[in-house]
């Protein structure tokens, strides 16, 4: 008898242990994310759980990470994986059950308006003319291996032309305009691009980001090339494996909530899924969504490692 009391003793004792481990959540994702603290505040207490957030990097990488770890994942939740990284996280089983839409937004270039005044140059009207001599030099953009917007520009090429050769020759001709290639979009905007202190006045970015860039006389900073972009979706799920299943399933509720949802346009300039959310009422005017989209019916899991190679061959040689 006192063998079993010692017996269940121990199993309480690790019971417990267990049930202390799983009152926090670990959520996975890209450094882009943004979530308030009084947000999380809300979720800790309307869930029982706390929250712990773990960054790996732009899309691809957090993507690459989770797949690398999918046995033993690093979190219980994941947010941030979009339409052009999905089918990698399908096809090697990373998610429990489905994933969840939370934004999205189009992927296209911006300018800066202050420099193309200043310069006297014309800007562009579409990311074609990219190759054009006038923009020698002007141009970032990031690395589809590690970067959606990247991805989505790769794919937005091969959507807008017809044939391979065409693609290849626009993509010359912008790696011959010395395109600078950036790791991620972070370093793309906050550091190549000139509104902040870069020397790329063109930069590959988002439809609605002309809306951070806002002038204190409430003029605009930069301004979208808004036709012939990529609409980027951004979902969450459960990881597979998940050690603390609930607190995943609870985190992937709590983004599709109101108030999380009605956080993203300011929090992360991006459009919230939900269509019955306002967004704030100057997007009207600074963040409009794209006129035109191209490449989002592309099959991604099918060509995503051809596209890479080619514009390896072309970039990277």
């Amino acid at each position: 008898m006192k063998k079993i009391a010692l017996l269940i003793a121990s199993a309480l004792t690790l019971s417990g242990c267990a049930a202390a481990e799983n009152t926090t959540v670990r959520l996975a994702a890209h450094d882009s994310f943004v979530i308030s603290d009084e947000l999380i505040a809300e979720f800790q207490s309307e869930s029982g759980f706390d929250l712990e957030i773990i960054r790996l990097g732009d899309t691809g990488s957090l993507t690459n990470q989770l797949v690398l770890t999918k046995n033993a994942p690093v979190a219980d939740a994941f947010f941030g994986i979009d339409n052009t990284f999905q089918s990698v996280a399908l096809e090697n089983e990373v998610v429990d059950g489905e994933m969840s839409a939370i934004d999205f937004s189009d992927v296209c270039f911006n300018y800066d308006l202050d420099w193309f005044a200043d310069s006297e140059i014309t800007p562009p009207t579409s990311w074609r003319e990219l190759g054009q001599e006038q923009y020698r030099g002007l141009t970032v953009v990031t690395n589809p291996r590690f970067s959606s917007p990247g991805l989505a520009f790769l794919a937005t090429t091969h959507a807008g032309f017809e044939t391979s050769a065409e693609v290849f020759a626009y993509w010359r001709s912008i790696r011959d305009n010395e395109l600078k290639v950036s790791g991620s979009w972070e370093d793309a905007y906050f550091v190549d691009f000139t509104r902040y202190g870069g020397d790329r006045p063109i930069v590959l970015s988002y439809a609605s980001s002309p809306a951070a860039e806002v002038n204190e006389d409430g003029s605009a900073g930069s301004k979208a090339l808004t036709s012939e972009c990529f609409r980027q979706t951004e979902y969450a799920g459960v990881l597979e494996n998940a050690q603390n299943k609930a607190g995943a399933e609870a985190i992937v509720e709590f983004l599709l909530a109101d108030n999380f949802q009605a956080s993203v346009p300011s929090a992360m300039y991006v459009y919230p899924a939900n269509t019955e959310i306002e967004v704030p009422a100057d997007w009207a005017m600074f963040a409009t969504p794209a006129t035109s989209v191209l490449g989002v019916d592309l099959n991604f899991s099918e060509n995503r490692e051809r596209w890479l190679k080619d514009w390896s061959d072309v970039f990277d040689n």
